[in-house]
């Protein structure tokens, strides 16, 4: 059955794991952007130095875990949780860095010189709150499945649904990705000083 929720959760899969693979994209294009990541990593931080290039490579494979997690059907929830968990982490190293008064740029989505700010954070909150839906979803769909009874709400695979309702929904969350990844740049416009 296509609900207005299997469209919902359609939106909330393609958003979240467009944006970690934008994310993971932008650190691995090249060794000069994964060493500005790593760099930012320790900044943000302030691990010491041994521990900054494990940490960094863990992100990155958690980061590069989120797109193929949301994208098979068993494992949509572990996806959802998975980049809950990054989300959070993320949100905690960036309110660590604004009480410290650290001025480091995020490269959450590569070569940006933005330091991390309130536009990060409410950009992680839209992510959350995304995330977070689409894991409710999932973990209902699967107590719902689980119970033995149809599953007519966010059951719906991205294939089943209708395919003009899915293109919009795919454009909605690539559009809303684009925008996303930009937030650090298009707050540092409103925020920044002439």
């Amino acid at each position: 059955m296509r609900t207005p929720v299997a469209y919902l959760f359609a939106f909330c899969r393609l958003l979240t794991g467009i944006v970690f693979l934008m994310s993971v994209v932008s650190k691995l294009r090249g060794r000069t952007a994964y060493e500005e990541f790593t760099a930012a990593t320790r900044a943000l931080t302030r691990l010491p130095a041994r521990r900054v290039r494990p940490v960094a490579a863990l992100v990155a494979a958690a980061e590069a875990a989120v797109a193929p997690l949301l994208a098979w059907g068993p494992t949509v929830l572990a996806g959802f949780c998975v980049a809950l968990g990054l989300l959070a982490a993320f949100t905690v190293a960036i309110v660590a860095a604004l009480r410290r008064g650290r001025r480091v740029p995020c490269r959450c989505f590569g070569a940006s010189a933005v330091p991390v700010g309130p536009g990060h954070l409410a950009r992680n909150a839209v992510l959350v709150v995304a995330a977070a839906a689409g894991a409710v979803l999932a973990a209902t769909e699967a107590v719902v499945a689980r119970s033995g009874a149809v599953v007519t709400g966010s059951g719906a695979v991205l294939a089943d649904l209708d395919p003009a309702g899915l293109a919009a929904v795919a454009l909605a969350a690539g559009a809303m990705a684009a925008l996303l990844s930009a937030t650090g740049e298009i707050a540092d416009l409103f925020t920044s000083t002439p």
